[in-house]
């Protein structure tokens, strides 16, 4: 087999939960022996350039990459408001990028072409009559879902319109890419089962589940420390209302029992943010480690409420065997997950911090259960399998 993967941004440095999901992919195609070859083809942007040093050294493995400026214009991105067209998908196309996947694709004949998020699942109509290959989108989350979120949690009529008319234009640039008889796919790969359920009721293409794996921890969680954290990229906004939402809504709470309490934020652009210098919230920065991180800071806790797909620092948080408090969007996309409460009000959120903060036991169970979650969902070595089956049905 030789495979072409094509992604919207370098997987390497891994600075957040997207570049996370695609740096496992590669690393579970490269431990399949039926897989030959594989090339990487990727986008090189102002937020994330590409350097081949940081890619992982395998003979199996050559690197492409192109630069591409994806920077937000304003009259550009007026221009695509009045035509109702998707600003976020046009400004990652190129007609240099098709040339050069077209090109690689004629001297290299590859049996499949994996896209990696929609922003580059955007060429696949395009090759679908220029290429044997057969043609998959890794789906990370439903894009459109994402800018819904923000504009509903948006108290600014005017963001809160626009964002909606993101979401609108977005939303049928999605559907026509899912679609069997427009966006040219032979799959559609989800890594949330929950997202591959709502593309499954929408189109006749062929939608599977495979989840991202997650390499075995060589550390674990703490259960001694008595502290929060949260961990995740702050140039997305979903992680910034987050973390907001957490140090106003919850930390009054849990300080009238626990005054001294500390909750540790990392992440690139964390310690950027002004009003986090706040007593007992302690801002890191970039981290080279996120499971370090985690396992370090006792409790992990995610207070996302807008969003799609799996978050790929809870499944990090689970593979350290964290105790972890979520809101019902942060655990969005798991299978089968229901061994633990799931929070929409800051009231109960608290509440589960508390009785872990104050009960070793709670935290030893829980701790439990999620690393038990994680080795049966998400090891590289059934994962693999999977991806190997799902090629080879094709």
């Amino acid at each position: 087999m030789k495979i072409l993967i094509v992604s919207h941004k370098p997987p390497y440095p891994i600075l957040d939960g997207g570049c996370l999901a695609m740096a496992r992919l590669l690393n579970d195609a490269l431990a399949i022996q039926e897989i030959q070859a594989i090339d990487y083809y990727c986008f090189s942007t102002h937020k994330h350039p590409f350097n081949p040093e940081d890619f992982p050294k395998n003979s199996k493995l050559k690197v492409f990459a192109h630069s591409i400026d994806t920077r937000v214009k304003p009259i550009a991105a007026l221009f695509s408001l009045l035509k109702q067209e998707s600003y976020n998908l046009s400004r990652f196309y190129s007609t240099d990028v098709y040339s050069d996947i077209k090109k690689l694709d004629q001297q290299q004949n590859y049996d499949y072409i994996i896209f990696e998020s929609l922003f580059t699942a955007i060429y696949a109509k395009l090759l679908k009559k220029a290429t044997g290959a057969k043609l998959i989108y890794r789906s990370h989350n439903i894009e459109h879902q994402i800018w819904k979120d923000l504009a509903k949690s948006t108290k600014n009529l005017f963001k809160r319109w626009y964002l909606l008319q993101l979401a609108y234009t977005l939303k049928w640039a999605e559907r026509s890419i899912w679609s069997e008889d427009q966006g040219g796919l032979n799959l559609i790969m989800s890594i949330s089962e929950q997202d591959a359920e709502v593309m499954e009721a929408q189109t006749l293409t062929a939608i599977k589940y495979l989840p991202a794996s997650i390499t075995p921890p060589k550390l674990s969680t703490d259960l001694e420390q008595t502290t929060l954290c949260f961990i995740g990229a702050f140039d997305w906004q979903p992680n910034i209302d987050a973390v907001d939402w957490i140090i106003k809504e919850v930390l009054p709470y849990l300080r009238k029992s626990i005054p001294q309490l500390l909750f540790h934020v990392a992440g690139k652009g964390s310690d950027q943010i002004a009003r986090w210098q706040t007593t007992g919230v302690q801002c890191h920065g970039f981290v080279p480690d996120a499971r370090s991180f985690i396992a370090e800071h006792g409790i992990f806790i995610s207070g996302l409420k807008a969003g799609s797909g799996v978050k790929m620092k809870v499944l990090e948080a689970m593979s350290v065997a964290a105790p972890m408090v979520l809101t019902a969007k942060s655990a969005e996309g798991l299978s089968n997950f229901k061994h633990k409460t799931l929070h929409q009000e800051a009231s109960s959120f608290a509440l589960e911090c508390l009785t872990l903060l104050t009960n070793q036991e709670a935290r030893k169970a829980d701790s439990e259960a999620n690393f038990n979650y994680y080795q049966q969902h998400f090891y590289p070595q059934k994962v693999q399998a999977d991806l190997l089956h799902l090629l080879k049905q094709l």
